[in-house]
């Protein structure tokens, strides 16, 4: 490949910055890696903190990237911002037209720079790094500026064995492939952490990229650098063959579709009228439920107004239960009181008759005996037979009423 061509002027950002054809913003992306990579799409970000990861231990180590948009590559930048992981030696770039594709051509070996900082190698290159940058102009923009910008005295390209090692280089970038590019880590010293293999490419419709000749292989070719105008209309004739056999496939896919949909919405629309019945039968049930809701709540406030009435009817007969209480109590009271009055009643009539039945036994005795007269004792006696059948009266009348 050309380490030089002429009249390259890399495509530029609004802020003046270079094109990064490799950016997940513009539409870059990693399409596959090996299954021991981790954070493998981190490699096409700016953030400083995330990266790639890959154990020392791994064997085969890469990355496919494809870019944002078919390019001429003519160098790329890498770096590893992460210090607590070994540095890249040596790797391996290869690229493809085409991806998936068996043959890859090889671009060139590298040796990188144990350092923490970004390196520019001539030849597209992605790496396992924190970033990764690819600068470089259009294709085809490049070839209508040589057709249009005359060059008087074009100087002979000069060809780098893609085979031979090249370190980094401080130089202004030039140029760029398109395509698909692969790295490879072989063995250093240095390299004592980790270290994938990328890959990094546009994704093309394998049946239609093994027809179309490959322009860069073209403008290799070429001693002076300098691309002409047929082979321009080749690659414009290539982009229009490639969109038609898309599109084709794309009507293909659009019909694979409708025929799908077609036999998919019958059962779509039983599945539909399956569900609406159960809907409906569902809100058939929560409609009776909220039926039963209201009853079961008219219920229950009917239960706590029964509830209200019968706790105030008990509030009351134990009230009037407690007034009953004080009442017996105070009969009971009085009772006792005039069973204590019946008794002393009693006991006083008892004795009054005791008294009485002494003094007639003593006045008949002492008539018998002729110690009194028997009219004066008749006297007497009927003033104490009297007197004990008052307390006789007494005693009965009281027994009888106890």
């Amino acid at each position: 490949m050309p380490s030089q061509l002429v009249n390259i002027t890399h495509h530029l950002e609004p802020d003046g910055t270079e094109y990064n054809y490799a950016s997940v913003s513009k539409g870059a992306k990693v399409v596959a890696h090996n299954k021991e990579a981790k954070g493998a799409s981190n490699i096409l970000g700016k953030d400083h903190d995330k990266y790639l990861r890959n154990a020392c231990s791994v064997g085969e180590k890469f990355v496919v990237v494809e870019l944002a948009e078919e390019t001429l590559v003519d160098a790329i930048k890498i770096a590893n911002f992460e210090h607590y992981s070994s540095n890249v030696k040596e790797f391996t770039l290869s690229g493809s037209l085409s991806y998936p594709t068996e043959k890859w051509f090889l671009l060139g070996n590298f040796v990188a720079a144990n350092v923490k900082h970004a390196q520019s190698f001539k030849l597209p290159e992605p790496k396992w790094v924190s970033v990764f940058e690819v600068y470089g102009v259009d294709a085809i923009e490049r070839m209508l500026e040589d057709l249009i910008v005359a060059n008087e005295d074009p100087t002979p390209g000069k060809f780098v064995n893609p085979n031979s090692s090249s370190m980094p280089s401080s130089e202004p970038i030039d140029r760029k492939i398109k395509g698909e590019l692969q790295i490879g880590v072989g063995k250093g010293t240095e390299n004592t952490g980790d270290a994938p293999i990328a890959r990094v490419g546009m994704t093309k419709d394998p049946a239609a990229m093994h027809k179309i000749p490959d322009p860069v292989v073209e403008v290799r070719q070429m001693p002076t650098g300098r691309i002409p105008g047929d082979t321009v209309l080749k690659i414009l004739m290539q982009k229009v063959r490639s969109l038609e056999l898309n599109l084709s496939v794309l009507e293909e896919y659009i019909k694979e579709l409708n025929r799908r949909e077609g036999n998919v919405l019958p059962e779509l629309d039983k599945e539909l009228s399956r569900i609406s019945l159960l809907l409906e039968k569902s809100r058939a049930e929560i409609k009776d439920l909220l039926e039963w809701k209201e009853i079961t709540e008219k219920g229950i406030t009917d239960l706590e107004s029964w509830k209200t009435a019968v706790s105030s009817q008990v509030q009351e007969l134990a009230r009037e239960n407690d007034m009953l209480r004080l009442d017996v109590k105070k009969v009971v009271t009085e009772q006792s009181s005039l069973e204590n009055k019946e008794l002393a009643v009693v006991a006083v009539s008892f004795s009054i008759a005791c008294v009485a039945v002494l003094k007639l036994v003593s006045d008949r005795v002492l008539t018998l005996f002729g110690a009194a007269q028997s009219g004066e004792v008749g006297q007497k006696s009927r003033g104490w037979v009297l007197i004990l059948v008052s307390s006789s009266m007494m005693i009965f009348i009281t027994f009888l009423c106890s």
